[in-house]
């Protein structure tokens, strides 16, 4: 991909004061750890900022999953982000409503968010989010990991999708949909959004129906029944015979 003028965009940015573009990284995301760490030794503030890598070699995903992430596929970024410990909770399904609205009004695909916050288009995966956050005495940060498939990849799962394959706009183009992407990062950390407003959103782009079939993976334990939606502070509800179980993180697997 064509090198971003990181300057020219952080200039005209609201939020994100700096962005790093960088050919490969080993994951954006253990690159902004460091980032993080590096600012805590030397008691400096993490800066409001955005990690963009072209290639990565360990991308990371839930439970430790790591994958290869081929250059001139798709944008793999982390942004680090400062915000206060109540919005923690729900900003999973923030992220996952602001990576579904940006892939609707660029590109025309319907993305829904299979919970709580993988991208799917036609029950098929787009794009996926990992979210580590901190609270610490000086105030909660989160590492905001995105992966979003641009172009289709060679060995690609037969559940992933792409951009390029569900969107009928032409001359589709990795560097500006990168920085779109950007922008739209940017425009959403300077909101901050009740807790109702992100659940009525979630709920209006999710891919779940009301009785689906579902296997909810909660570490060891597996958990099986219909989907009942999420609750009012966005945790999954599963019934499972006479039982409605509650669950706040775990991998949902719909039925076959």
């Amino acid at each position: 991909m064509e090198p971003i003028d990181v300057r020219e965009l952080a200039a005209r940015l609201t939020t994100i004061e700096s962005v790093a573009h960088m050919p490969c990284a080993t994951s954006t995301n253990m690159l902004a750890r460091r980032v993080v760490a590096e600012c805590s030794e030397n008691d400096i503030r993490i800066p409001e900022a955005i990690l963009v890598a072209d290639e990565q070699r360990e991308g990371r995903g839930r439970g430790d999953r790591t994958w290869h992430s081929p250059a001139g596929k798709g944008i793999y970024a982390t942004a680090l982000h400062a915000l206060p410990a109540e919005e923690l909770n729900v900003l999973p399904l923030r992220v996952a409503c602001m990576v579904a609205t940006f892939l609707r009004e660029t590109y025309a695909v319907d993305a829904r968010i299979k919970w709580p916050n993988d991208i799917l288009v036609g029950g098929k995966k787009i794009a996926g989010i990992l979210i580590e956050a901190r609270s610490q005495e000086k105030g909660s940060f989160a590492l905001i990991g995105v992966g979003i498939n641009v172009f289709p990849s060679l060995g690609a799962p037969e559940n992933a999708t792409s951009i390029a394959r569900e969107s009928k706009r032409d001359a589709i183009d990795l560097r500006s949909a990168t920085i779109a992407f950007i922008e739209a990062v940017d425009r959403e950390i300077a909101r901050h959004p009740s807790v109702v407003e992100v659940v009525d959103r979630w709920r209006e782009l999710t891919s779940h129906k009301t009785g689906d079939r579902v296997s909810c993976h909660i570490g060891a334990r597996v958990v099986e029944g219909s989907w009942q939606g999420i609750d009012d502070l966005g945790r999954a509800l599963i019934r499972s015979g006479d039982e409605t179980i509650l669950v706040a993180a775990g991998d949902i697997i719909p039925a076959a």
